[in-house]
């Protein structure tokens, strides 16, 4: 019985453990917690970071929505006419639908802009005029 027991479980236990171990690794936390977070400058953040607070100005004046989320340019803190897109900002939070520039403070996980970032994010905003920097980081907006 014992045997048949370590059998089933023991795959599940290190399967499971194998998961949270990535799962932490590549977060900077365990699943269901934040990682510690850190005050950086919009023009020295990275994809070596993992939970980051930055100001900027949000540029909202493109409404691009993926779900129930909301995808905007994040530029430095008083840039309203910048086009050089250093960060994009994936959040639930939608402001009201007046509001075209907001000087913000944005926390969130700094991740690579992957599949999150499409052709159906990056036209519109190339088709008015905005480019991204080589290096643009993502920042995933904790929920809570």
């Amino acid at each position: 019985m014992k045997k048949l027991l370590l059998s089933i479980l023991g795959p599940i236990v290190a399967v499971s453990a194998i998961v949270v171990g990535i799962i932490w690794w590549d977060r900077g936390a365990p699943p269901g917690f934040r990682p510690p977070t850190v005050d950086v400058a919009l023009s020295d953040l990275s994809f070596d970071h993992r939970g980051v607070r930055v100001e900027g100005t949000a540029h909202y004046n493109i409404r691009l929505t993926q779900g129930d989320y909301l995808i905007y340019p994040l530029m430095a803190r008083g840039d309203t006419t910048g086009k050089n897109i250093l960060a994009m900002v994936r959040t639930r939070r939608m402001p009201d639908r007046l509001i075209g520039l907001e000087d913000v403070t944005v926390e969130g996980f700094a991740r690579p802009p992957g599949q999150i970032i499409n052709r159906s994010v990056t036209e519109p905003l190339l088709a008015r005029g905005y480019s991204f920097d080589e290096d643009f980081v993502l920042i995933l907006e904790y929920d809570d």
